[in-house]
C-alpha cells in the first residue's frame, strides 16, 4: 500500500502526516515536532555564506494574529523538490506556522478566479469548457419511448419496473421492512415536470396513501382546499376512491397526481 504523506522523523512518534514539514536537517516531521526545538534539530548555519541579514536575525514569526511561533519558512527549504510543504500561502503569499498553514486556519480571503475581459478568450473557454459558461441550460429529460410491439412492450413494462423497484421510496417510512411482493410501485407527477417514485403496501386505502403523499412532497391540506389522488392514463387522469384499498384503484408502476380539488 502506497502512503499518503512522510511519517514524521522524531523518535517514538513515526506518525503519518499528510502535509509534514521538511526541516532543513533534511528530515520530515509532523507539526508536533516541526519546531526546531521540539526534535533537536542539527542544523547548523553555514559560516561560509553569512545571512544578509546579520548573525543574530530573529526567525520569522507567523502572519497570523496573536501567534509568535516561527513561520514555516524558518525550516522548509525552498529547494524542497517534492513541495510537499509550501512555506508560503497561496492565496495571500504570507507566511505561516504549522498550525496556521491552512487558508481556513488564519481566515485567508480566497479572491474568486477572474474572468477573462477579452471576449475572444471568453467565447474559447466556453467552447472548450461548456459547463463552465454561464448560459448553460440544464439537460432536458426525455421521456422514453414506448413500444407498440406486444413482446417488447412487456419487456419494456418489466425493465422500467425493474428500475422503479431499485430508487423506489416508501411512502411510509413504518412500512420499510415489508416484503416485495406486497409493495405497489407508482410514480408521482410533480408541477415541474419531474417524477418521484414511491412504494405503498397493497392494503393501504386510497385515502391514508394521499395523506401519506402529501406529507412527502409538502403539500397542505385543509377544508377549504381539499386534495384528491388523480390516476394519469394516456393524455386523461381520472380521480381515485379514497374509501377504496389504492391496489384496487391503480396498477403497478402507474404514475398519480396530487391536485387540488376544483
Amino acid at each position: 500500500m502506497i502512503e499518503i504523506g512522510s511519517r514524521c522523523s522524531q523518535p517514538l512518534c513515526k506518525e503519518i502526516d499528510f502535509l509534514p514539514i521538511f526541516c532543513r536537517c533534511q528530515l520530515y516531521f509532523c507539526r508536533t515536532h516541526s519546531s526546531a526545538d521540539a526534535h533537536n534539530c542539527t542544523w547548523t548555519k553555514p559560516t561560509t555564506q553569512p545571512s544578509p541579514a546579520g548573525p543574530s536575525a530573529p526567525l520569522q514569526r507567523c502572519a497570523a494574529d496573536k501567534c509568535s511561533k516561527p513561520s514555516l519558512e524558518a525550516f522548509v527549504s525552498s529547494s524542497d523538490a517534492e513541495g510537499r510543504t509550501p512555506a508560503t500561502c497561496p492565496h495571500c503569499n504570507a507566511s505561516f506556522c504549522a498550525e496556521h498553514r491552512h487558508p481556513k486556519s488564519h481566515s485567508c480571503d480566497i479572491k474568486p478566479a477572474v474572468e477573462p475581459k477579452n471576449e475572444a478568450a471568453r467565447a474559447l473557454l466556453a467552447k472548450n469548457f461548456p459547463s463552465t459558461s454561464k448560459g448553460k441550460t440544464a439537460p432536458v429529460r426525455r421521456a422514453p419511448k414506448i413500444p407498440t410491439d406486444p413482446v417488447k412492450l412487456a419487456q419494456f413494462r418489466k425493465l422500467e419496473l425493474m428500475k422503479m423497484r431499485h430508487s423506489a421510496v416508501p411512502v411510509d417510512l413504518k412500512a420499510a421492512g415489508i416484503p416485495q411482493e406486497d409493495r405497489l410501485h407508482i410514480k408521482v407527477a410533480l408541477d415541474d415536470g419531474s417524477e418521484k417514485v414511491f412504494w405503498v403496501r397493497k392494503s393501504v386505502g386510497t385515502g391514508r396513501v394521499l395523506d401519506l403523499l402529501a406529507g412527502q412532497l409538502g403539500i397542505s391540506s385543509s377544508d377549504a382546499s381539499p386534495l384528491e389522488l388523480l390516476k394519469v392514463v394516456g393524455e386523461e387522469r381520472i380521480k381515485c376512491r379514497n374509501d377504496q384499498l389504492f391496489s384496487n384503484e391503480v396498477e403497478e408502476a402507474s404514475t398519480v397526481v396530487v391536485s387540488r380539488c376544483t
